[in-house]
């Protein structure tokens, strides 16, 4: 009888011991999937001014986790709409200074930075998110060549609804199609990522 139930408390620990080395086994995949975020290139250079007027290129940016896309005040539902993901983004970012949001605003808004400072009122923009512009010819420029980087992978769609996320070495790390409902989640997720595994 003893034997019995030794031999049950033994089958029962091991058991135990095999579960737990299939759970931890699968999480250290999982971790180590949600690691190896694709690396796209390196975000292309610029330099345009904020709402504050002050220059922002790439160099400043460096040592942020940082994400990039466009506002087209051409297009007001369009605008709207991603000027409302940048402001969720924004929100969600108040709990670390290593990230930060760049909003290139099309059509070209170089003689108007008080525009830029209007767009900052109204989302009520924390410091971390920057509203740039810059001469049709630098935004046009900038937008040419998001879009080839983001080529291969938005299979032809205009780059104006994307997002990107950029490591701190300015390495592109992910794309997504801001028009989608889940677009706010998937960037969170991949930014989680990259500050859990120590990314740069």
């Amino acid at each position: 009888m003893k034997r019995r139930s030794l031999l049950s408390v033994c089958l029962a620990l091991f058991a135990i011991a095999l579960i737990a080395l299939v759970y931890f086994s699968w999480n250290a995949s999982v971790r180590r999937d949600r690691a190896e975020l694709p690396r796209y290139g390196f975000a292309p250079e610029f330099r345009l001014r904020d709402q504050d007027g002050i220059p922002l290129d790439k160099e400043h940016l460096r040592g942020k986790i940082w994400i990039a896309g466009f506002i087209d005040l051409a297009d007001s539902d369009s605008s709207a709409l991603f000027s409302s993901r940048f402001a969720e983004l924004d929100q969600n970012f108040r709990k670390t200074e290593r990230l930060a949001l760049v909003s290139t605003v099309l059509p070209a808004v170089n003689q108007s930075v008080s525009k830029l400072a209007d767009l900052a009122r109204h989302y009520l923009a924390s410091s971390r998110w920057r509203f740039v512009g810059g001469t049709s010819a630098e935004t046009h420029d900038l937008l040419d060549r998001w879009e080839r980087i983001a080529s291969v992978q938005t299979d032809g769609k205009v780059v104006v609804s994307r997002f990107f996320l950029v490591d701190s070495d300015g390495v592109v790390r992910g794309e997504y199609d801001g028009r989608s409902p889940e677009a706010v989640q998937r960037i969170l997720e991949d930014i989680g990522t990259l500050l859990r595994s120590g990314a740069k």
